[in-house]
């Protein structure tokens, strides 16, 4: 059985390429486990944990677009590749094609029947720690950038995390008071703070009770 497996990091980024890909190569959706999770650890993990504990058996063979879907640190995707491997199942990975055929013949078994095919061996090994630790130092990198841009944008005054609730909350509380006194000659009543804060009467109300 082939199953495939996507994972972003967070809730913001993009999942949909990685399964689209799956989908065309023919991948069905009970076959594709797809998370937006942290490849920190493996731990909350639900998709690959399933994936790996209770679908995944001998000589079944997992895809991944790239082996850093697996996990972000390069010693335990060693040792989970290493797990697979004696317990029969094999990963691909679509960036990585010349590492499938040592993922799947050469990580458990290192028998060679020449020196040539020793050499390669511990080079393909050594590529596949090389490829994984590339991928930890660039989000390394890209995190580190991002902190870098943040404190530039804070240090000029930009303010980060605001929502269109947030909007809707500072409109009110510029526009409510207008509602309470019909004597005032700017007085306007709920519906037309409501029209003109642009939310639902619904959030109106809830942000008056939150008030």
């Amino acid at each position: 059985m082939k199953y495939y497996y996507a994972r972003v990091s967070s809730e913001s980024q993009n999942l949909d390429r990685q399964v689209e890909l799956f989908k065309e190569m023919g991948a069905s959706a009970r076959t594709i486990f797809a998370e937006k999770k942290s490849g920190k650890s493996f731990d909350g993990r639900e998709a690959w944990n399933e994936l790996r504990n209770i679908w995944a058996k001998k000589d079944d063979v997992i895809v991944v677009k790239n082996l850093d879907r697996i996990g972000r640190d390069a010693k335990e995707v060693r040792e989970c590749l290493l797990e697979l491997a004696k317990d029969g199942i094999t990963v691909q990975s679509l960036d990585q094609a010349y590492l499938n055929n040592f993922l799947k013949e050469k990580l458990v078994e290192r028998d060679a029947d020449s020196l040539a095919e020793a050499m390669l061996n511990v080079m393909l090994d050594t590529m596949l720690q090389v490829d994984l630790l590339r991928a930890e130092w660039e989000r390394k990198e890209l995190r580190q950038r991002q902190k870098e841009g943040i404190a530039r944008a804070l240090a000029k005054g930009v303010k980060f995390g605001r929502t269109k609730n947030d909007e809707f909350r500072e409109k009110f509380l510029q526009l409510y008071p207008l509602t309470r006194d019909k004597d005032n000659p700017n007085y306007l009543s709920v519906k037309d703070v409501i029209k003109a804060i642009g939310c639902s009467k619904t959030m109106f109300y809830k942000i008056r009770d939150e008030k």
